[in-house]
């Protein structure tokens, strides 16, 4: 039964390439003007959100070849296919996105000791005009990253930019009124701090998958209670359960049956594949059956 969920249907694949596909030619048009603005008026608030955009182009291009590679079927040494290249992407982007921060704070900090005067208005109106690129990108992609870490990454490269914009249109206006210039170099250690704590959870979340801890949301106590649950199972060993790509998750596990009669214990394992999918979003699970031990005992959890 698991394979259902895998195996995405086409139109949700479809719509996710073309929001990224959108969401790329948007950013890489942008990018162009944003550094030329950016050097024109010497902005740093402008050229920080500029050297964000290069890695939301990257971050949109890695997704985009990521999804393609996710759709390959299972075959020779890829038994899962390449689902796990998406996880990678997503990890890549996060460390890109801590990257880009550690180096968005140094500039600003030289910044903040040595403010220097900065053309406001051309800011302004290329801050307000990256705020709409990254709004429609990340307005694209924003249902798709609710399903893969792959475009969640990819769309928290977009809302860390958009953030970025907001704060290069925040710089542009204080300037123009007070003509304080240290708020550029404030405002871009502020869009650093926000990125980095955007990034946090991606990063986290990747490496768990990629380090095949149990998913979050599993109670381990829980699962094997009901995986002893059934009548005739013993106790369970060997529990191993994880993600293959976000939200396909696999379990395999050891059971200990009182019945050795290989059709009943497959309409008990049919069963609690149903259970299993039903209480723990469990796609695919497989059992490796073994028979109790002479005295019959029984799952410690059974009372």
């Amino acid at each position: 039964m698991g394979h259902d969920h895998h195996h995405h249907d086409h139109r949700h694949d479809q719509r996710t390439e073309k929001a990224l596909w959108v969401a790329f030619w948007l950013n890489l048009a942008f990018l162009f003007v944003e550094v030329a603005v950016g050097l024109w008026t010497n902005s740093l608030a402008l050229l920080s959100d500029a050297g964000h955009m290069v890695s939301d182009v990257a971050a949109l291009a890695i997704a985009l070849v990521a999804h393609r590679l996710a759709q390959t079927r299972p075959g020779g040494d890829y038994t899962f296919g390449l689902k796990r290249v998406p996880v990678l992407g997503a990890f890549g982007n996060a460390l890109a996105l801590l990257a880009i921060a550690g180096l968005i704070l140094w500039e600003a900090w030289q910044r903040f000791a040595i403010p220097e005067p900065v053309m406001a208005a051309p800011v302004l109106a290329a801050g307000l005009a990256g705020l709409a690129v990254n709004v429609i990108s990340a307005w694209w992609l924003h249902r798709s990253a609710k399903e893969s870490l792959n475009v969640r990454g990819a769309f928290l490269h977009l809302v860390a930019d958009a953030l970025g914009s907001l704060g290069a249109v925040i710089a542009a206006v204080v300037m123009m009124t007070t003509g304080w210039w240290p708020i550029d170099a404030l405002v871009s250690a502020l869009i650093a701090l926000l990125i980095l704590a955007a990034t946090w959870p991606l990063l986290r979340d990747s490496a768990r998958v990629l380090l095949q801890t149990a998913p979050p949301g599993i109670d381990l106590a829980v699962l094997r209670e009901a995986l002893c649950a059934p009548d005739g199972v013993c106790s369970a060993h060997h529990v191993h359960v994880w993600e293959i790509d976000s939200g396909w998750i696999i379990l395999t596990a050891a059971l200990v049956a009182e019945e050795p009669e290989l059709a009943k214990l497959e309409k008990v394992a049919d069963a609690l594949r149903a259970t299993l999918h039903r209480d723990f979003g469990i796609e695919d699970a497989s059992f490796e059956w073994r028979t109790c031990e002479a005295d019959g005992s029984k799952c410690s959890l059974k009372k």
